[in-house]
C-alpha cells in the first residue's frame, strides 16, 4: 500500500471514530491497524492514538518529545525495537492524536509488536501484520547494504553489487534544478520537483542527495523541517505538511529506482548553533519517519568542520546508529581532504570531495588514497560544478577508475554509467602498477579483466602477463557511450595500445568467453 494510500485509511478510520485523529478530545486506547497484506520491503504502518489530541505548535506536553517504540518480532523471530513519531492529525495538521510506527517488512509471514510509551495510552498496546507477498519494481532485491563479498563496494541486500551515480551539483541544468540537495525545499514546486527527477533519470543516475535541513546553502533556498521558515523556526517543533511531501518524493525515487540519500545538516547554515537537544530531535525524528523506507541511506552534515567537532560527529554517528534498526547506512561529508573517520564503526561508508577546482589528477588520486583508509564502500562526492565539459567527464572517470563505489557529480554521467553495468568493477582494485607506459589509470581484476582510462588519448603499454590465454578488447568512447569493434589478441606480456584520437577513451581487455 503507498503512502497516500495509508493516509486516506487512516483519514477514514479517524473519521470513523468520531474525530479521534484530531478535534474532540477521545478516549481511545487502542491501534488503529492497516488491514492490508504489505508487500515484502514495503513499510507497515502501526497507527496509533493517544487519549487526547495533543498540540503539536505550542503548549506542553511536547508531542515531539514523547517517548513511543515498538518491540517488533518478525516471522523468523527476529526482534527490533523500533521508534515511533508523533503525526499530529495523520493529515498534516499539527493538533491530532496520531503516533505512527514504522516496520521495514523484510519477510514474507506474519510480524507482532507490543508497544512502549511513557504517554499511558500509548503503552503496552499489541497486534500483528501480515506481509504475504515478494517484493516488486526497482527495489524488489531490497534495500542498498555494503556487499559482503565485496566489502568496497555497494549492493542490493539480495542481489549483485552497485555503482552509486549521482549529480547533486549540476549547473548544466536551469536555474531550479541545478541542485539535488534543493529537492525538499519549500522554494520549489511540485513541477521542479518532477522535472529535476526526471532529468536524473534520463541520466541513468540511481541516487540523489537531499537536505532534510538547510538555511543558507545555494543561495538560500531553505529546506525547513521545522514549524517557521528560514529565518526564525521553533526547533522543537516539526511542521508535518513538509514532512509528508518529503515522504511522497521518497517514495517517487522509489518508483523511479533511486535512492534518496539524506542528509541532515547542510552547511553555510550555522547549525553549529543548536542545541544538543534540538540537534537530536531532528535525527531522532527522521530516523523514525523516514528510515523503514526502502530507498533510504543517510548523511549526517555536510562540511561537517564547519559546525562540529570530531567528538560532536562521533555522538551524533552513534545517536544515529542507535535509532536505526533497519541498519541503513550512514556517513558524514568533509571538507577537502582525507575521510576523517575511516575506522568508526558508526560510519558505514566514506564520502570524499577532491575539490571543485580540482584536475582530475588530483581527482583519481585522493580516490586512490582515501579507498586504501578502510575496506568500505568510498563515494567521491564532489569534485566539479556538472557542466556537461570535457573537463568534468575526465573527473568523473577518474573517480571511477580510483576504485570508487560511487560518484556525486560529473558530466556525461550516463556514458559511464552504461560501461559500469558491463564490468564486474566491483570486482577490481586500482592499478597503476599495471600501467608499464603511458598516462592512463587502470582499474582491473588481474587476470581477468582490465580497464584502462586514457585522459588525453595517445598509447598505453599495459602490462597483462597474468592474463594468460586469449583476450578480447575494445575501445569504449566515453563521449558519446559507444564501443568500437573488439579484436583478439593473446595474453601473457606487455601490450601496447593506441587510442583511435587524442580524446579521451575507455580500453576495456577480458579474458575471451565473458559478457
Amino acid at each position: 500500500m503507498d503512502g497516500q494510500a495509508k493516509f486516506a485509511l487512516v483519514s477514514a478510520l479517524c473519521a470513523s471514530l468520531g474525530g479521534a485523529c484530531g478535534g474532540e478530545p477521545t478516549h481511545a486506547t487502542y491501534p488503529i491497524e492497516s488491514t492490508a497484506d504489505v508487500a515484502r520491503f514495503d513499510v507497515a504502518e502501526i497507527v496509533l492514538l493517544a487519549g487526547q489530541p495533543l498540540n503539536g505548535e505550542r503548549g506542553k506536553p511536547n508531542p515531539f518529545d514523547i517517548a513511543i517504540s515498538a518491540v517488533v518480532i518478525s516471522p523468523s523471530g527476529r526482534r527490533y525495537e523500533v521508534p515511533g513519531f508523533f503525526d499530529g492529525d495523520g493529515r498534516g495538521g499539527t493538533r491530532g492524536a496520531v503516533f505512527r510506527i514504522r516496520v521495514f517488512a523484510d519477510e514474507v509471514g506474519r510480524w507482532t509488536w507490543r508497544s512502549r510509551s511513557e504517554l499511558a495510552s500509548l503503552d503496552g498496546l499489541t497486534g500483528s501484520f501480515s506481509c504475504t507477498s515478494e517484493a516488486t519494481g526497482a527495489f524488489r532485491k531490497g534495500p542498498i547494504i555494503v556487499s559482503p563479498e565485496y566489502p568496497s563496494s555497494f549492493a542490493f541486500r539480495e542481489g549483485d553489487p552497485v555503482y552509486l551515480l549521482g549529480k547533486f551539483l549540476d549547473l548544466a541544468a536551469p536555474k531550479p534544478l541545478r541542485f539535488s540537495h534543493t529537492l525538499f525545499s519549500e522554494r520549489l514546486s511540485d513541477s521542479d520537483r518532477r522535472a529535476m527527477l526526471e532529468r536524473h533519470a534520463q541520466m541513468n543516475l540511481n541516487y540523489m542527495s537531499i537536505y532534510v535541513a538547510n538555511r543558507g546553502d545555494y543561495g538560500r533556498t531553505p529546506t525547513t523541517p521545522w514549524i517557521g521558515n528560514s529565518r526564525r523556526s521553533d526547533k522543537r517543533r516539526f511542521d508535518l505538511k513538509r514532512w509528508q511531501s518529503y515522504e511522497r518524493w521518497i517514495r517517487a525515487l522509489e518508483r523511479s529506482g533511486m535512492i534518496a540519500q539524506l542528509w541532515f545538516f547542510a552547511d553555510d547554515s550555522d547549525f553549529g548553533e543548536l542545541k544538543e537537544e534540538d540537534r537530536e530531535r531532528l535525527l531522532g525524528y527522521g530516523m523514525a519517519r523516514l528510515s523503514a523506507f526502502v530507498n533510504t541511506m543517510f548523511v549526517l552534515a555536510l562540511e561537517w568542520q564547519e559546525d562540529w567537532s570530531r567528538s560532536d560527529v562521533q555522538r551524533m554517528g552513534r545517536f544515529v546508529q542507535d535509532r536505526n534498526p533497519w541498519r541503513r547506512l550512514l556517513s558524514v561529508h568533509g571538507t577537502t581532504g582525507a575521510f576523517a573517520y575511516p575506522n568508526d564503526d558508526w560510519a558505514d561508508f566514506m564520502i570524499i570531495q577532491s575539490g571543485n577546482d580540482s584536475p582530475y589528477a588530483r581527482v583519481h588520486e585522493m580516490g586512490v588514497r582515501n579507498r586504501a583508509l578502510a575496506e568500505k564502500p568510498l563515494i567521491n562526492q564532489e569534485f566539479g560544478l556538472g557542466e556537461e565539459t570535457d573537463e568534468n567527464r575526465r573527473k568523473a572517470w577518474s573517480a571511477f577508475l580510483a576504485g570508487a563505489a560511487g560518484s556525486g557529480t560529473g558530466a556525461f554521467l550516463q556514458h559511464l554509467a552504461s560501461l559500469v553495468e558491463r564490468v564486474d568493477f566491483y570486482r577490481m582494485r586500482p592499478a597503476l602498477d599495471l600501467v608499464a607506459d603511458g598516462q592512463a589509470y587502470a582499474l582491473a581484476e588481474s587476470g581477468r579483466t582490465y580497464v584502462v582510462y586514457l585522459p588525453e588519448g595517445g598509447e598505453v603499454t599495459l602490462d597483462l602477463g597474468e592474463a594468460t590465454g586469449e583476450l578480447t578488447a575494445a575501445w569504449f568512447n566515453p563521449r558519446v557511450g559507444e564501443t568500437a569493434d573488439s579484436w583478439s589478441l593473446e595474453g601473457g606480456s606487455l601490450e601496447r595500445f593506441s587510442a583511435p584520437d587524442k580524446s579521451d577513451w575507455v580500453l576495456v581487455v577480458k579474458r575471451e568467453g565473458q559478457e
